[in-house]
């Protein structure tokens, strides 16, 4: 676990590792997600396919339209 400080604008510094591992770039954006309490943050991708990419992430036995609904209710 990595923690940077917040200024007083509310602004704050990507760690290295992370800004690594989500291939963020300088003037690139980050998209920030509330899901159970917990701040997701990702940098914005164009997924070919969704459904394929949905049903990839879990193990749950859902039905692709259940599980675009269950990702519309979490994600907004």
């Amino acid at each position: 676990m990595t923690k940077t400080k917040i200024t007083t604008k509310y602004q704050t510094t990507i760690p290295e590792e992370i800004r690594k591992s989500l291939d963020a770039k300088p003037g690139g954006s980050v998209e920030w997600y509330m899901v159970r309490g917990f701040a997701i943050v990702r940098v914005p991708t164009k997924i070919k396919d969704p459904v394929s990419f949905l049903t990839s992430q879990t193990k749950l036995d859902l039905d692709a339209v259940e599980l675009v609904k269950n990702a519309r209710d979490d994600f907004g």
